[in-house]
């Protein structure tokens, strides 16, 4: 067991951040991460730990509630507030995330999700992105690299 609580703590904080950027949408997020986490446990609880798998799992969770609903849903304005940080300064990376946030939505979903695994804290790598979607390495590269040029474009014109 302590495998497995070891594995949670070490990846919920970087998939609860992908589901984010996937879905902009916080609850939703936090649910996907636990059902995520549980059909692990069940299906794959005994074996070694893989992130890849985790995120194969959350990334199929996902897709089955957006069918169940047929829609995407956005993210609340529930941010946590880090007492470090000014009130303004707080503000303007508020306003700034939820653009990102907003301009990936506009993305389609194949760019939204390889652009949302890459991005963080460097979680995983081209390779493990490959795996999770099914995708050759230097394929991962090209995508990562086009959907960027696209997000960068939507942002330019001001998130439109």
């Amino acid at each position: 067991m302590g495998d497995i609580e070891a594995f949670y703590r070490a990846g919920k904080d970087k998939l609860f951040g992908y589901l984010v950027r996937m879905t902009a949408n916080h609850d939703l997020s936090a649910d996907v991460m636990q059902e995520s986490f549980v059909r692990y446990i069940e299906h794959y609880g005994s074996g070694p730990c893989q992130y890849s798998l985790l995120y194969r799992i959350a990334r199929n969770v996902l897709t089955d509630h957006f069918r169940r609903n047929n829609r995407f849903t956005y993210m609340d304005d529930d941010v946590v507030e880090d007492n470090c940080v000014t009130p303004e300064q707080t503000i303007v990376a508020r306003d700034a995330f939820q653009q990102v946030l907003n301009a990936m939505q506009k993305l389609k979903p194949d760019d939204r999700e390889i652009l949302s695994l890459a991005a963080g804290d460097g979680n995983l790598s081209y390779q493990q992105i490959g795996e999770i979607t099914g995708n050759s390495e230097a394929n991962v590269k090209v995508r990562i690299h086009r959907a960027r040029l696209k997000l960068r474009e939507i942002l330019k014109k001001g998130g439109a």
